[in-house]
């Protein structure tokens, strides 16, 4: 271990220590600094995906920092419950987190059965990194901006398609909600990851698709995809040219994708500082960041407290999006 990873993991012990000697009936935590043990962050989502290379890389970070392994596990299915069901059947010791995407604020609204109270079960540690999407067509689309994708679809109705990685997915939700501000008809065309979804946008089956910037981003600037426009509500410094959807037309359009980190409710106010810590120390390693912008990804690092306040305005917003659109999963 190196001088930095001693004074690291030193550093780490102590936020824990300080604060548990405040907390009833944990006098042995002081004896066992946190962590002593393996850490464990569960990833909903296959292998190779953005979520499952932004878990590794801060995992990695993490581990030489403070002396303990810390082990991904993908557990996709069932939108992230899979996963998060984990969790809930563990203890609330900041021994395993879950890495769900903002599946974790639309999935409520979604899915009338969702298991899950997110701010009642689970207590937000953080955002790992935000991921915009871009609108985006094939490079010989006849349409330069958003007017004359719109114009086409109204000159045409009923003959736009629209392609998503997935029903639910954030990239599905921006289309629709897209569709809805434009007034056009559109028909949805999900697909099982984005992959499959680009290649028939490439091959004319699709129009136009709502692609995360870890999947666009090389094919944009390759010329093998064009953007219209990105989704958040400002641009995004690596397409800087590109502009919003909101600029274009579509005054308050903004849909961000986050992914972000989850431990169970209850879990002790100090581990969760001391998690905190280590995960924007990570984050703000030069190695994640550079490996985080190739990707298209955005470090995030807020606070757990504007975190929390993140997902209860996205809770409700989301909810108030799906009743307009009426999308169910179920």
């Amino acid at each position: 271990m190196t001088d930095d990873s001693r004074l690291s993991r030193r550093r780490f012990n102590a936020w824990v220590g300080a604060g548990l000697t405040t907390l009833p009936l944990m006098a042995h935590a002081q004896q066992t600094p946190f962590p002593n043990r393996p850490i464990r962050i569960l990833v909903p989502f296959a292998a190779g995906g953005p979520t499952d290379l932004m878990a590794r890389a801060v995992g990695k970070s993490m581990s030489t920092a403070i002396g303990q392994t810390v082990v991904i596990e993908n557990k996709p299915g069932g939108g992230g419950v899979i996963a998060m069901s984990d969790v809930m059947r563990l203890p609330a010791d900041g021994y395993t987190l879950v890495f769900p995407s903002i599946l974790a604020v639309t999935n409520p609204a979604l899915m009338p059965n969702y298991p899950f109270d997110t701010l009642r079960d689970f207590a937000p540690l953080t955002v790992v990194g935000f991921i915009p999407h871009a609108l985006v067509v094939r490079p010989d689309f006849p349409a330069k901006d958003l007017q004359g994708l719109v114009a086409m679809a109204k000159a045409n109705p009923n003959s736009v398609n629209y392609g998503s990685s997935g029903n639910g997915t954030s990239a599905h939700l921006a289309s629709a909600l897209f569709a809805q501000r434009a007034d056009i008809r559109a028909t949805h065309v999900p697909y099982r990851g984005a992959a499959p979804a680009v290649q028939d946008l490439l091959g004319g089956r699709i129009q136009f698709m709502f692609l995360d910037m870890s999947s666009a981003l090389t094919q944009i600037k390759t010329g093998k995809l064009r953007a219209l426009a990105v989704a958040p509500s400002r641009r995004f410094a690596g397409l800087p040219d590109v502009p919003t959807v909101a600029e274009q037309g579509y005054p308050g359009f903004g849909v961000h994708g986050w992914y972000g980190l989850f431990a169970r409710s209850g879990t002790p106010a100090p581990v969760m500082q001391a998690l905190h810590a280590e995960v924007k120390r990570a984050l703000d390693s030069a190695e994640v960041r550079e490996l985080f912008q190739a990707q298209g990804i955005e470090p995030g690092g807020m606070s757990s407290e504007d975190y929390t306040e993140l997902v209860r305005k996205d809770l409700a917003s989301w909810k108030q999006t799906v009743q307009q659109l009426q999308i169910t999963l179920q």
